[in-house]
């Protein structure tokens, strides 16, 4: 069981532990290097960032869910403070004015990519390109935005082995929301396994690790 608590840069967070995420070491303590959430586990502890949600960038493709419908617009949650637009016009189906909902209704889930952040936290996502759709079936997950990179692996090794192994469609948006859809118990073990990686990003041969759990 974790224990959780607000920590400042410098805050001495462990003695004999190893160091995790946003943290450095002295002799045997470790220290935090930001304003966090200490996270302890029996053998690291790490901080994670006070803000952990997730900031948009142009380029980014992510998954989002419907939250409200107007004459032209839908809007998202992307697990960012701010929703984001969809324009009628950004949809890959011509659609009339105040028809959105039999295409697209509050709670459906959809991959986007984000078009436009402006200073004042505008967002603008599209739906139109090749990969970008309506999810109709599977499930989904959250991890924390700051651990995709782990997910996705160097030259996308980790996402690659959970698809060869569990034979899953596997879809990680940016923001930290990730789709799985196979077979019912491979697709739990894929959720697992995400989990493990999540909970052990610190740690060197996580992918040859997170084979042997899918495989056993």
């Amino acid at each position: 069981m974790s224990r959780r608590e607000i920590v400042v840069p410098g805050e001495l967070l462990a003695k004999n532990k190893e160091s995790g995420e946003n943290t450095y070491r002295k002799g045997n303590s470790v220290f935090s290097k930001i304003y966090g959430f200490k996270e302890e586990r029996e053998d690291y502890v790490e901080v994670l960032p006070a803000n952990i949600k997730y900031s948009p960038s142009n380029g980014d493709k992510v998954i989002g869910i419907v939250e409200d419908v107007n004459f032209n617009n839908w809007y998202l949650d992307i697990n960012c403070p701010y929703d984001a637009r969809l324009a009628v016009e950004q949809h890959p189906t011509y659609i009339e004015s105040g028809e959105l909902e039999s295409h697209l209704k509050i709670g459906d889930t959809v991959i986007v990519e984000v078009t436009e952040v402006d200073k004042d936290m505008n967002i603008n996502v599209k739906m139109n390109e090749e990969g970008l759709k309506k999810i109709k079936e599977g499930r989904l997950i959250e991890i924390s935005p700051s651990k995709v990179p782990r997910v996705i692996g160097k030259d996308a090794s980790m996402i690659s082995m959970l698809k060869r192994e569990s034979n899953c469609n596997i879809y990680v948006g940016q923001n930290g929301r990730i789709w799985i859809n196979g077979e019912r118990e491979k697709a739990e073990k894929v959720k697992e396994a995400i989990k493990i990686i999540e909970e052990k990003a610190h740690t060197s041969g996580l992918t040859d690790k997170i084979k042997n759990f899918m495989q056993n």
